[in-house]
């Protein structure tokens, strides 16, 4: 399996090497691309997927990045025969009789639920409203904030950058001049605060031993200043403790 930006931070695996592993030894090739994947919308994160046509399957859920409810995912197999004959659960009352050939049905055996709600709709709906170029453009902007991020922290001298901003994830920890108590403790404590206070909203991943403050930019309204405010906000909220 390669990831194409993992949700915790953001990682992005080297899918053309992974793929080549892969066809050495015969083996089937996963890309999760759960949260990354509709980044390559974007041209300024492109590159990163090549050679991503050379999976057997890929894993996108658009509740994270095409902004739709948590109820919408997909997985994409190049050969969707191979997904039917895993996952498929079959009974006599319910063979198809006369419409093997019809769309309609073309999906009723991937899993034992047969009755489920019209979760594509949802997806249908945006790309045929909305349309790929005007999602692209909500993505790159994401991602482009999520940078901004990065370069007002890197700009600072009371926070630090934990990981590379690769697509719209970022982590970093407040590490105030003069500070010389446990920087995890600190930092923890400010998540809870700033998810207390309502204004900023950060979630938390580990790397090398750190405790990070996590961000994800995955909405198509925020701007440049709202990545200043989430900087002023950890400080006003270590002004607070």
């Amino acid at each position: 399996m390669a990831n194409a930006g993992t949700t915790a931070t953001g990682a992005f695996d080297p899918i053309g090497a992974v793929a080549d592993v892969a066809r050495r030894y015969g083996l089937w090739l996963h890309v999760d691309a759960a949260y990354g994947g509709f980044a390559a919308l974007a041209p300024s994160a492109r590159q990163l997927f090549a050679r991503i046509d050379e999976a057997d399957s890929v894993a996108l859920d658009p509740h994270k990045w095409l902004f739709l409810p948590v109820g919408c995912g997909c997985v994409l197999y190049r050969d969707a025969e191979n997904a039917r004959a895993a996952f498929s659960h079959d009974a006599e009352y319910t063979r198809r009789i006369g419409f093997e050939r019809d769309e309609a049905f073309a999906f009723w055996d991937y899993g034992p639920e047969l009755s489920r709600p019209f979760r594509a709709l949802d997806l249908w709906l945006l790309i045929k409203y909305v349309g790929a170029a005007r999602l692209a453009e909500a993505v790159e902007e994401n991602i482009a904030c999520a940078k901004y991020l990065e370069k007002l922290v890197q700009a600072s001298d009371d926070f630090e950058m934990l990981m590379p901003v690769v697509l719209s994830i970022f982590c970093f920890r407040y590490a105030p001049k003069g500070f010389g108590g446990d920087l995890n403790v600190l930092n923890e404590r400010l998540m809870a605060a700033l998810q207390r206070g309502g204004s900023t909203y950060l979630s938390n991943a580990e790397i090398e031993g750190k405790f990070a403050l996590r961000g994800c930019v995955l909405n198509y309204r925020p701007t440049r200043r709202d990545m200043e405010i989430v900087l002023e906000d950890v400080r006003r909220a270590y002004q607070n403790l």
